[in-house]
């Protein structure tokens, strides 16, 4: 089984760095956002205080204009904030890069800002991409599920190091929500039984060997794609989060949406990260700046914001279509519990056999830790 999972997910990491992508559409445009210790990673080599030259600040963000006013708004008093001493230019739903490209975008320097969805990058960012967003971790609220992960990476400099290896400094943290379930049909789903033939795009590694157990397929679909293989009746379902069915216009193929409990299954996050050459450049305000504008003024409760938003509107409309509505049952969440938690001791072995050592484990039990402290064991 482990040789055989190990064999799938070999291949599925290939295809993710191969395939993944959100819609390139949207175009650059002038914008410009308000303002801790300075962040995690390498420490900024000695820098004026102040200085009124001009630095051009390129941001790459994932999300369109029309669902993210806030991101906007914040890109504006950035601009403002800074006297004009940051040009900002954004490129709205990565149409500078797509999602494979991000990290080597930012290491490069082509872009200066940009939100890094750490689960695209499975191989590269084990650490980042797989631990916190294990299936039943026990995330609860979503602003202080942000909280928890960026306390994770100030604690561990193994989790710096992914980030500095793209010569990227993380600023703040953002989560796209809980996850569930949704299909194209109204054939109920309450317990992993019930996925017997189905093909499902499960956006986890860590649900496969729970899909094959329960003799559904997993494929994996980019983002991209995901409409056409829905229409088309290649895949029936899906796992991820309500703002995933806006950003890709699934709303109108969707007729069933199964919410695992209050807590979903778990949460997947974005980094919000600058290039690191391009913040040691900068005076000294301007990088407290950036910090306080994202990480603390501006951070993760307003950032969860538009996410929520769009979670909402996507519920309405769902109801609007008369969807078929599926809450589970504690006992039943319970099921989904035990059929994906035994996978966590999987996916820390695969993760340290590829790293050569085992701070994976530390790092998973430190976040449990934090989550049982925070939550009750």
């Amino acid at each position: 089984m482990k040789k055989r999972l190990a064999l799938v997910l070999a291949v599925i990491l290939t295809l993710t760095m191969a395939l993944a992508a959100c819609g390139n559409s949207g175009g650059g445009g002038s914008a410009s956002a308000p303002a801790e210790a300075p962040p995690a990673g390498d420490s900024a080599p000695s820098a004026p205080a102040t200085s009124d030259e001009v630095y051009e600040f390129i941001v790459n963000v994932t999300l369109a204009e029309t669902v993210s006013p806030h991101w906007a708004q914040l890109f504006n008093d950035l601009e403002t904030n800074s006297d004009g001493r940051l040009n900002v230019t954004v490129y709205w739903a990565n149409s500078l890069m797509s999602i494979p490209e991000i990290p080597k975008g930012l290491s490069t320097g082509a872009a200066t800002f940009s939100n890094v969805p750490t689960n695209n990058y499975p191989d590269i960012m084990p650490l980042n991409a797989r631990i916190l967003e294990l299936p039943f971790m026990g995330l609860q609220d979503p602003v202080e599920s942000s909280e928890i992960y960026m306390q994770l990476i100030d604690e561990f400099p193994a989790i710096q190091q992914e980030f500095a290896d793209y010569n990227m400094l993380p600023l703040a943290v953002t989560t796209l929500g809980m996850y569930g379930l949704h299909f194209t049909d109204k054939k109920e789903v309450h317990l992993p039984a019930d996925l017997n033939g189905r093909q499902v795009v499960p956006y986890k590694l860590e649900w496969l060997p729970m899909l094959e157990a329960n003799n559904a397929a997993g494929s994996y679909i980019p983002p991209g794609q995901i409409y056409e293989a829905l229409e088309k009746g290649v895949v029936n379902g899906y796992v991820n989060n309500w703002a995933f069915q806006g950003w890709f216009g699934l709303s109108e193929l969707m007729k069933q949406h199964v919410e695992i409990g209050d807590y979903g299954a778990f949460q997947e996050f974005n980094v919000i990260c600058v290039n690191l050459d391009f913040y040691n450049s900068l005076p000294q305000d301007l990088q407290q700046l950036l910090v306080d504008t994202f990480r603390t003024n501006g951070g993760y409760a307003d950032m969860w914001a538009d996410t929520q938003a769009l979670v909402d509107s996507e519920k309405a409309k769902a109801k609007e279509s008369d969807d078929l509505f599926i809450t589970l049952t504690p006992a039943e969440v319970d099921a989904w519990k035990a059929a994906c938690e035994g996978n966590h001791e999987l996916a820390l072995d695969e993760i340290n056999i590829q790293r050569g050592d085992t701070v994976a484990n530390d790092i998973y039990n430190r976040a449990i830790e934090i989550i049982n402290e925070k939550y009750g064991a």
